[in-house]
């Protein structure tokens, strides 16, 4: 079963940063023959088309900015915001696990309302605002895991916690 991922730090001034850690990933993938569907992604039209094509995929990777604030929280597109209630409904049930690489949205804030619209059963994001490049480390790193050497989600989790010790800015979040 193959691995989305959205790219949606398509912007300039994103690529100019390196903020391509979702690209990092599929190559990656790619390089140890995990199929992979890649999209960078730019409009909330986009976005939301491909995903209300009942996507089927093992996991799910979003590389994009976010903003949880009081009464607001949403995924930053380079040209419109995504708030939760517009991801398509069960869009994500098929998936063992959904990553997020934005800012701070793994927060409960944004990962309850994402979970109930979308139907991921696993969630992990950052908690706070975290480097791309250590964004990067983390996912590779529980992706390998997962897909290398055969891990559950959970599992792999706790080894990827272990390897990066010191270093926890990520959250987990499970539905039910």
């Amino acid at each position: 079963m193959a691995m989305l991922i959205l790219e949606c730090c398509t912007k300039k001034a994103d690529y100019n940063s390196g903020y391509r850690d979702g690209y990092v990933l599929n190559e990656f993938l790619r390089m140890i023959d995990h199929p992979v569907d890649y999209h960078e992604i730019s409009r909330k039209s986009d976005l939301l088309d491909l995903l209300s094509d009942d996507p089927c995929y093992e996991h799910v990777y979003i590389s994009s900015h976010g903003e949880v604030q009081e009464d607001e929280v949403y995924l930053q597109l380079p040209r419109a915001r995504v708030y939760p209630e517009e991801f398509p409904e069960g869009c994500f049930e098929s998936a063992e696990l959904v990553g997020l690489s934005a800012c701070s949205l793994g927060k409960v804030a944004f990962t309850r309302r994402f979970m109930q619209q979308t139907g991921a059963r696993m969630v992990v994001g950052p908690k706070k605002d975290v480097l791309f490049a250590d964004s990067a480390i983390f996912f590779l790193n529980l992706f390998y895991l997962m897909h290398c050497q055969e891990r559950g989600a959970k599992n792999a989790l706790a080894r990827t916690a272990d390897f990066l010790k010191g270093t926890r800015p990520f959250t987990v979040r499970r539905g039910g």
